[in-house]
């Protein structure tokens, strides 16, 4: 009896240790694949000024409060947009090139790759996540 229980306290620990390393693994593959992220973006916004004219301004990433990053499957694109209604937003894929018009304000970012014409959004306190699946 007590033989019987030492091997079943064997198993279990062989199975838990089992357990950890295949969560380890899962883990290490989460992080690997979120910091093998690329970013990328180029691109304009269109802004109406004071006097009602049109604003061209080439986007500089880095300054701007957009953030693009890249996988092997999908792309996300986040945008602050906090004094924008959400029923004024759009967003549309035209020959590859991502089109954002929120009120006034009016973004297109050309993509690295070809992408589905289908458009995930979604928009929470101000802030526009887009999801792009590769074709």
């Amino acid at each position: 009896m007590v033989f019987d229980d030492e091997k079943r306290r064997k198993k279990e620990a062989e199975e838990f240790e089992k357990i950890v390393r295949e969560m380890e693994r899962i883990i290490a593959e989460a992080f690997k694949s979120a910091f093998n992220m690329q970013p990328f973006a180029k691109g304009f916004s269109l802004k109406i000024n004071e006097d009602g004219e049109p604003e061209f301004e080439e986007l500089n990433f880095d300054e701007e409060d957009i953030d693009i990053l890249e996988d092997e499957k999908k792309i996300y694109v986040t945008l602050q947009l906090p004094e924008v209604d959400e029923k004024y937003i759009k967003v549309k894929i035209k020959n590859n090139i991502l089109q954002i018009i929120a009120g006034e304000e009016y973004r297109e970012i050309t993509l690295p790759v070809k992408v589905k014409r289908k458009v995930k959004k979604t928009f929470r306190n101000g802030v526009l996540d887009i999801e792009l699946e590769k074709s």
